[in-house]
């Protein structure tokens, strides 16, 4: 599969998107950190602001307190600011407005905090009231710039490991899946996804992969009918082309009747084929209809299926008998699955030698198993997974008297297939084959096709 991870324009568009998107989340996610360490650990960060700096406020006190109001900005300005590296600044009382939460820390603590605490007030003695306001000095400019280029290269950090560990494998996975979307686009039903059992979308590969086996099944089965459906028109069409020449000629006006009843028994084969492709056709695909099952009394359903082929029989000399021990109910899509029994039970009779006989027991688990006998020659065991496949007929023979259109038991695997459930063929106790279906309960069918 080509590979056009390296040297993409996307891939280099990609990775520019993971870097912002990382660069953002990083730099909210530490804000958001930040503010919530603020609100839970307010109370812990006032404390310890309040023991890191009560000592240098009961030294300014000490210092300050003795002197008059007056000339304390010159003392300050002359014997403390040399000295601190803290900025010291008189306040008037109209230049401070305090909050009830700001009086409620001063009458505690003496000073009151601010700016994240770096600010700093407190009260000083004497006539007029003077404040005291103490700031720490603020960050420098290149330490700013300093903070911004660790952020980035932390950023960047996180960019390259997300690349590495989680973004680049993602994106070699989705570019594999999009080439093999690509090549299916193009024909290739053959292309299958090969990802990484880490990778995190194998799912969405296992589901392409899926998907492509299904579809190419399907488009591989259409093509086969497409070329048997050909095959099959072919003999009764040419046999209305010659009946139709025979009749345009006047050598055989004696069998005109005759060849009528030809071409009418020639049209209804062609009809009985179209009838069956259409089952066929609508079983492919299952739909709600397809798989809505019902609850038939088995008495009914069999003697149904025995009176349509009773004639077929008879004509044969073929008897037909149910086997006792059947339930009283069973659980299933009463059109199709009848169709399927019908099916089976006049493949039976065809080939059978005198007898055919029918059983039906419930399994225990809740599913149900059908077993149609015969005493004909049987299925040889090569053979017994070809037989279900559409127009394969193990007597090439094609004149009417094979009967069918070759779509029977390949309607009853579809059939079993929508009900869950499977078909085969064993030896039968009669010397014949045994042909042997099972399904499962019906909550089963129901959940195998997502209803």
């Amino acid at each position: 599969m080509r590979d056009c991870f390296p040297a993409s324009p996307r891939m280099l568009k990609f990775a520019i998107r993971v870097f912002i998107v990382a660069t953002i989340a990083f730099v909210a996610a530490s804000q958001l950190v930040n503010i919530s360490f603020g609100y839970f650990l307010e109370a812990i960060s006032a404390d310890l602001s309040y023991s890191t700096v009560r000592g240098q406020m009961y030294a300014l006190h000490k210092d300050l307190d003795p002197v008059a109001p007056a000339e304390r900005a010159a003392f300050i300005q002359d014997a403390l600011q040399p000295h601190y590296g803290l900025k010291l600044t008189l306040l008037h009382p109209d230049a401070v407005t305090i909050t009830q939460a700001e009086q409620q820390q001063l009458d505690r603590t003496g000073l009151i905090m601010r700016d994240d605490y770096n600010t700093y007030l407190t009260r000083l003695p004497g006539e007029p009231v003077q404040w005291l306001d103490v700031r720490v000095p603020g960050e420098p400019a290149m330490e700013r710039w300093i903070n911004w280029s660790a952020w980035a290269a932390v950023s960047m950090v996180l960019t390259v490991i997300l690349l590495l560990a989680w973004a680049m494998p993602i994106w070699r996975d989705l570019d594999a899946l999009r080439n093999a979307t690509l090549r299916m686009g193009q024909g290739d039903l053959d292309v299958r996804v090969r990802l990484s059992r880490i990778s995190g979308i194998r799912h969405v590969g296992e589901s392409f992969n899926l998907m492509a086996k299904r579809i190419s099944a399907l488009i591989d089965s259409q093509r086969s009918l497409t070329n048997a459906v050909s095959h099959e028109l072919r003999t009764p069409l040419a046999r209305l082309s010659f009946e139709v020449d025979m009749l345009g000629q006047d050598n055989y006006p004696p069998r005109r009747s005759q060849i009528l009843q030809d071409m009418r028994a020639d049209i209804s084969e062609l009809e009985a084929m179209v009838a069956e492709l259409l089952v066929y056709a609508r079983l492919e695909r299952p739909t709600d209809e397809t798989v809505t099952l019902q609850t038939v009394d088995v008495c009914d359903w069999l003697g149904e299926a025995l009176a349509l082929v009773a004639h077929q029989a008879d004509a044969r000399g073929i008897r037909c008998d149910v086997r006792a021990g059947y339930p009283a109910h069973v659980t299933l899509h009463p059109r199709y699955m009848s169709r399927a029994l019908l099916n089976l039970v006049q493949n039976a009779v065809r080939y059978a030698s005198a007898r055919v006989e029918i059983e039906l027991t419930e399994t225990p688990d809740g599913g149900y198993e059908l077993w149609v006998d015969d005493d004909g020659c049987g299925v040889p065991e090569a053979d017994r997974e070809r037989v279900f496949e559409p127009f394969v007929r193990l007597d090439e023979s094609r004149d009417r008297g094979t009967g069918g259109a070759g779509l029977g038991l390949a309607i009853v695997k579809r059939v079993a297939a929508n009900h869950g459930g499977t078909i085969g063929i064993l030896n039968s106790p009669l010397g014949g084959a045994r042909f042997a279906l099972r399904w499962p309960a019906a909550g089963a069918v129901m959940a195998q096709h997502g209803l």
